[in-house]
């Protein structure tokens, strides 16, 4: 067991937490399925409308892994598919009939076997788990995509630590619903010859994992980013090159896949955290994968309107969505945000009592309280790159981030390889965004960045 004290980074106090009590939302008339939640492929639609699909049924796959199966979570019929610019598969909306019937898969009697998990081969439990729909829950670094179902990873990361502001309580969630937790580590610790690490928070019991073969416990203390697992990575097993994977996935999603080995289900359903300064009922929700915002507004009558910002994920690296979509594939929050569009004349010049700030440019500085956070808060424009000392306060990784963006901008693919872009992820550098003296998108950078080299090859 390792344990690890973090010192750099900085917790957002936001307003709007979650209560920690798990609300059921219904399932929706409509479920939507975005193929651009997944990074860097070329979706085929292999479903038409007035198709008739089940739980498991294929409704597309990446041309650059057809082998990948990526399907329905409900049952019903496929009711319209929405295109963008270039033929661009926006959204698979499917009519849902409420009753979620699932497709027959293959090797039931593997599934239904718990003594036979660990006898499991490499190339069975990566086929079971992909005969279910269920290996885009598994991603790989460098670059946050779809692990190759046909590599296998040096190690794979499990983070039940989350520092990301009003993101769920990891621990709280998995006491609610554990079902499946210890048979998913059984069961995907047969895709790695290596170690599976599971990252707790500093103060976590770990009794409960002592027993499991090739797992490794880790504790984790700090301000966020010290939650993130791409942190966690690079200090208990950095990756040197773009062949050096390691693969992660969430405590949900490593419970999703041992209740298949359990009793051969796919499961349609998870739990999101959903609170932020606009929100009006701060909260754990239980809801059906591909759920419209629109049907959780209308159930829980949360009066959501123009005055509020809609997030998907963190308000820190999430992405901005509607009423009329649902979370991303891999998030597991609703953050909701003031829409303040206000500018105070000039506003450089008055003491700043609600600003936030982590210099001394404000009075706020000295309170250290609640800070007024909206989406808004650039009050600038662009500026030249000054470092100061900024982005390396927040950031708790051996990088240099002067140096690193600086050699994106320049495209330099030498240069860039040489200063850890393959570590690297956005999410991992949203602080550097949000404090930036320069007022620039680091994390945006820092993608375009990981764009080149995965386009380079």
């Amino acid at each position: 067991m390792a344990i690890f004290n973090l010192k750099k980074g900085y917790d957002l106090d936001l307003e709007g937490k979650p209560q920690k009590e798990i609300v059921s939302i219904s399932s929706p008339d409509i479920v939507k399925i975005n193929p651009q939640n997944f990074k860097y492929i070329r979706p085929k639609v292999a479903v038409k409308v007035d198709d008739q699909v089940q739980v498991g049924t294929l409704l597309f796959f990446d041309k650059n892994q057809p082998d990948i199966k990526h399907v329905s979570p409900c049952s019903g019929i496929i009711e319209s598919i929405d295109y963008g610019e270039r033929r661009k598969v926006l959204s698979i909306n499917i009519k849902n009939d409420k009753e979620y019937t699932q497709i027959e898969l293959n090797d039931l009697d593997k599934l239904y076997s718990l003594s036979s998990i660990g006898n499991l081969t490499n190339d069975s439990t990566k086929r079971i788990i992909n005969e279910a729909g269920m290996w885009p829950l598994i991603r790989q670094r460098p670059f946050s995509k779809v692990a190759d179902i046909n590599s296998n990873p040096k190690s794979i990361f499990i983070s039940m630590k989350s520092t990301d502001p009003l993101s769920g309580d990891q621990l709280f969630i998995l006491e609610h619903n554990s079902v499946g937790f210890l048979e998913g580590i059984d069961a995907i610790s047969n895709l790695t010859d290596g170690n599976i690490n599971v990252v707790l928070d500093g103060e976590q019991d770990s009794s409960m994992l002592g027993s499991l073969d090739k797992v490794n416990v880790h504790h984790f203390s700090g301000p966020h980013p010290s939650g993130n697992v791409g942190v966690h990575i690079h200090y208990i097993d950095p990756i040197s090159s773009k062949d050096d994977t390691v693969w992660y996935l969430s405590v949900q999603d490593v419970c999703r896949i041992g209740k298949l080995f359990i009793d051969g289900k796919i499961s349609n359903t998870k739990i999101i955290s959903m609170g932020g300064p606009s929100c009006l009922k701060p909260t754990y929700l239980e809801v059906y994968n591909g759920t419209p915002i629109s049907h959780i507004n209308n159930e829980l009558e949360l009066n959501i309107d123009d005055s509020c910002v809609l997030i998907s994920g963190s308000v820190l690296s999430g992405e901005y969505i509607d009423l009329n979509q649902p979370l991303s594939f891999y998030h597991e929050s609703l953050s909701m945000l003031e829409n303040n569009q206000n500018r105070h004349f000039l506003g450089w010049i008055l003491p700043g009592f609600d600003k936030f700030t982590l210099t001394n440019t404000f009075v706020s500085k000295l309170f250290n309280s609640n800070h007024s956070i909206n989406h808004n808060m650039k009050n600038g424009s662009n500026r030249a790159i000054v470092p100061i000392g900024l982005w390396e306060k927040v950031l708790p990784m051996d990088i240099l981030p002067n140096f690193l963006i600086r050699s994106i901008l320049a495209s330099d693919i030498e240069d860039m390889e040489k200063l850890g872009i393959y570590e690297c992820s956005p999410e991992d550098f949203a602080l550097c965004s949000l404090i930036c003296q320069s007022k620039i998108e680091v994390s945006q950078i820092i993608q375009e960045g990981l764009d080149l080299m995965h386009e380079e090859g």
